[in-house]
């Protein structure tokens, strides 16, 4: 196989207060001062930002907030989704090696016991139907302990245990440089496999909602555009984000 020198981290931005990282940097590739595998992290950030316009909430200075720049030339070849599932697969890694298990809630939380403890962002620019450029924005809640009534959770909740912030960037960065290979060298499957390992509710009967109708499935995978796969009565019906609500 050939070997892939992974550059995440090479070149970091650590900031004190940000409106998002995810912004700074989108306006690093704008600027041309940010390349691939440059890695932001803000001590806190003003206008933390979700999936579909929704808000991430966090306490300054508690937790890890983390954006990466993903624009290497081989980037062209990727099919987006492979960092979606990448990116889940690190930050499974990472907590593991904390001792936290934690599952992939699709499409773009991480939970731990049920209760979330990291969200993800992803903000692709295409040239044509190639894709360019990726921002990676990840949340991971360290050593917050209230949520103000959301279902989360943190690594100190999980295990009691002290961090630096400092020292778990670090740690991310490591686990982002190691599997970095497997979205451009032919590693898609075993991606996707390590992805659906960890997916929350796969080959469980469950309670889904869509379109105000609830109906009892069980997720049998999901597709390379990304879309959830719940069989129910038979069939396999496909749902995009926001389509679909766990009950």
């Amino acid at each position: 196989m050939k070997y892939y020198n992974s550059k995440i981290g090479a070149q970091k931005f650590i900031l004190s207060d940000v409106d998002s990282t995810n912004n700074f940097a989108a306006k690093l590739i704008n600027d041309g001062l940010g390349g691939h595998g440059s890695v932001i992290m803000a001590e806190n950030q003003t206008n933390g930002r979700g999936q579909q316009g929704s808000l991430w909430q966090s306490n300054s200075k508690l937790n890890l907030l983390v954006s990466l720049i993903l624009s290497s030339t081989e980037l062209s070849k990727v099919n987006p989704i492979h960092i979606n599932w990448y990116i889940s697969v690190c930050i499974i890694d990472f907590l593991k090696s904390k001792k936290i298990s934690a599952q992939v809630k699709w499409p773009n939380d991480i939970i731990a016991d049920s209760l979330k403890i990291s969200g993800i962002l992803i903000e692709n620019k295409f040239a044509g139907s190639k894709l360019k450029s990726s921002v990676v924005g990840v949340g991971i809640n360290v050593s917050q302990l209230t949520f103000n009534g959301l279902s989360a959770t943190s690594m100190k909740l999980q295990t009691g245990e002290n961090y630096s912030i400092d020292a778990l960037l670090d740690d991310f960065i490591f686990h982002l440089n190691t599997n970095e290979y497997r979205i451009y060298l032919g590693q898609d499957e075993v991606l996707k496999d390590r992805y659906l390992s960890s997916l929350f509710g796969l080959n469980e009967e469950r309670v889904f909602s869509s379109k105000s109708k609830a109906f009892r499935g069980k997720i049998v995978g999901v597709d390379d555009a990304g879309r959830l796969l719940v069989e129910s009565n038979g069939d396999v019906l496909c749902f995009q984000n926001k389509e679909v609500q766990f009950l």
